[in-house]
């Protein structure tokens, strides 16, 4: 007599491992929720040992007479502050911008040899040089057929000689700039 099992017919589970399992399942997240337990409770404790400084802080404020500031000591802090948002303004101007909308306008044969924008106001005022006033002219018109150019103003314009067979002209020039 031969006995042969047909492992299909039936369903074989191993209820020790599962229940093992199980029960690994269950305390991992039992911890997790200890965890949880335990860091709600200290915010809590937290949070309320701030609001009770909070409000001593507010009663001892609320009683005191004297300012917290005196008007020096406000005017110092002021102009720390006026320094440091200069400073700011100074860093964050965006020079590449600013010389790409140059590099557009500024023709061959002119030279840019000094360049001061204002952040706040807008405003830009440029020195230079060229060999010919027609070189200038063009200049300021390209400023003038650009977008980001406006109230464009020739300051000065003065013969200037270098050598002695170089001649040509410096020049200052002050417009409002379209910064984007």
């Amino acid at each position: 007599m031969r006995l042969t099992i047909n492992l299909s017919t039936r369903t074989y589970i191993n209820h020790g491992q599962l229940n093992l399992a199980l029960s690994l399942v269950f305390l991992v997240l039992l911890g997790i929720l200890a965890l949880n337990v335990w860091g709600i409770s200290s915010r809590a404790g937290e949070a309320s040992r701030i609001s009770g400084e909070l409000t001593a802080m507010q009663k001892k404020t609320a009683g005191s007479s004297s300012p917290a500031f005196t008007e020096p000591d406000y005017q110092r802090l002021m102009s720390h502050i006026h320094f440091a948002n200069a400073v700011i303004s100074r860093k964050t101007f965006n020079w590449v911008t600013l010389l790409d909308y140059l590099e557009s306008v500024v023709p061959d044969g002119v030279a840019v040899t000094k360049i001061e924008p204002d952040p706040k106001t807008k405003v830009l005022k440029l020195s230079g040089a060229t060999l010919s006033f027609m070189r200038l002219r063009q200049l300021l018109e390209n400023m003038e057929q650009s977008q980001q150019f406006s109230e464009i103003f020739l300051l000065s314009q003065t013969d200037a000689k270098v050598g002695d067979a170089q001649k040509g002209i410096s020049f200052n020039i002050t417009c409002q700039v379209r910064m984007q």
